[in-house]
């Protein structure tokens, strides 16, 4: 299927735009919940938690063996999406059963009393999340995304709903770890039900050609998501391990609000942006150029959110979840700081996807690892600030790598890709300096000087935009207001 002009890029606004009212209600949802456990949970229960989630997450992330990268990339064809299907299921049912049978080896390995029954439960995650992989890549890579909007707002309403009544109900620690499991399980029934037209339910009907085809695509992109995952969650690990329940359960919900208003963003893009990306591949220019305007949009949401909720922790954390995480506030300083040197190098690994080519997204990720880990071990000294400091290092150092690589790869030049992350570091810088001169004159109370600053730090986005990217501005308004104009014509307009 070919495109015209302008009408994949109203495809991917409006892609972003259903992905990103999805992500915004899940977010809205997990945030109340956050909060509430807040209050509810002690450090060392929600550290618990964490914990258990990461190690769930590393299975998540291998669990469809990177079948749902392959489906956008390779052929439509029936058979690929049936060969997917069984190799995604087949082993996330090999790792569901792995949780269950090798709990109690981590809980030991560890040296973390608790964590056993936790991973158990949260096995039901893994399984549910391999289910669910094959329907919503069909949904990614026939560009639906409006319908797939409804299975991420019922993962985190159900996930909410389960969590906040057993937490209410005196179930600590396992309050989140079950409505964890619940929310996998609704979303992959939820996905399921938006293909059932399209289900490749004949599993048995599959071909050594089809399975190959999805392995040696599947299996980089398996490997490399592991490794960014790796990355993402290792400095979980390594306060768990080494400074314990009570410093990591302050480090996350730290962590919390970065990755909720910011890391998280930059994945709904990527599920939008990767099968765009592979839409275009064969046209060079096309794949630059939406490349380039892609890095000034996520520079210019990343930077100005990092900044500015790293200029605002100081008074967010104490009214948002209370003064018993006090000490997550300068954690949470870096840790924004953190994502929004990640929002540099956003959107690098897809174009290494779409041209073909996920072996690169390893080699980085492996060399990242390397670095990060000592780096991260080393920092423990410091506690869970250190910790928090040596991700921003590391996060500045690697965005600059990736966009080098990316340039390389596509041809261009890397003068072209700091001019596209102009318009972020100039907003970000403004955000920051507005933001210290409101925090400085903290004499309004908590809540009000939270909202000036937040106001300030928004108009002043909008000053910098509007006198210094006047054409960035014209065009950000103008895919927007094409978008709110004439939503369903380019739906219908192929060939």
């Amino acid at each position: 299927m070919t495109y015209a002009p302008g009408e994949l890029e109203r495809k991917g606004v409006r892609g972003a735009l259903w992905q990103g009212l999805a992500f915004a209600s899940g977010r809205v949802i997990v945030l109340v919940t956050t909060v509430v456990l807040a209050r509810l949970l002690s450090p060392e229960e929600y550290g618990l938690v964490a914990l258990a989630l990461v190690l769930m997450a590393y299975a998540e992330t291998i669990a469809d063996a990177g079948v749902g990268q392959a489906l956008v990339y390779l052929p439509k064809t029936p058979v690929i999406a049936r060969s997917a299907l069984l190799l995604s299921v087949a082993l996330g049912a090999v790792l569901a059963v792995a949780a269950l049978l090798a709990a109690d080896a981590v809980e030991d390995l560890l040296g973390l009393d608790g964590v056993a029954p936790l991973v158990q439960v949260l096995g039901v995650s893994v399984l549910a999340t391999a289910c669910g992989a094959v329907p919503e890549a069909i949904m990614r890579r026939d560009l639906k995304f409006r319908q797939l909007t409804a299975a991420p707002v019922l993962r985190a309403a159900t996930m909410g709903t389960v969590t906040l009544y057993l937490a209410f109900t005196g179930h600590g620690a396992w309050s989140l770890a079950v409505g964890t499991a619940a929310g996998s399980v609704a979303y992959a029934a939820t996905c399921w039900f938006l293909v059932r037209r399209e289900a490749p339910w004949q599993v048995w009907r599959v071909s050594k050609s089809a399975i190959g085809e999805n392995v040696r695509f599947g299996a980089p992109v398996a490997g490399s998501t592991m490794l960014a995952r790796a990355i993402f969650d290792v400095d979980y690990l390594v306060i768990g391990i080494v400074l314990g329940a009570h410093a990591l359960g302050l480090y996350t919900l730290a962590f919390r609000l970065p990755e909720a208003l910011i890391l998280n963003v930059f994945f709904v893009l990527s599920t939008v942006l990767f099968p765009l990306y592979t839409q275009v591949r064969g046209d060079r220019q096309r794949l630059r150029d939406g490349y380039l305007k892609s890095v000034t949009v996520q520079a210019l949401y990343g930077i100005t959110a990092g900044v500015g909720l790293a200029v605002v922790a100081p008074v967010l954390v104490p009214v948002l979840f209370g003064q018993q995480w006090e000490e997550s506030v300068t954690p949470l300083v870096f840790l924004a700081l953190y994502a929004a040197a990640r929002s540099l190098g956003a959107g690098a690994n897809d174009v290494y996807k779409a041209m073909g080519r996920p072996g690169l997204s390893i080699w980085i990720s492996v060399v990242r690892l390397v670095v990060l880990l000592p780096a991260l071990v080393f920092a423990t000294q410091w506690g869970i600030v250190g910790v928090a400091c040596a991700q921003m290092v590391v996060a500045v150092v690697f965005a600059f790598g990736m966009q080098a690589v990316a340039a390389k790869v596509m041809g261009t030049r890397m003068r072209r890709m700091m001019r596209a992350a102009a318009p972020g570091l100039v907003c970000g810088a403004a955000v920051g300096l507005v933001g210290l001169v409101n925090l400085a004159r903290h004499a309004l109370g908590p809540v009000p000087t939270l909202a000036v600053m937040v106001v300030a730090g928004v108009g002043a986005v909008y000053a910098v935009l509007r006198f210094g990217y006047r054409d960035l501005h014209d065009e950000i308004l103008g895919l927007f207001r094409r978008n709110q104009e004439n939503p369903g014509a380019a739906d219908s307009r192929t060939s």
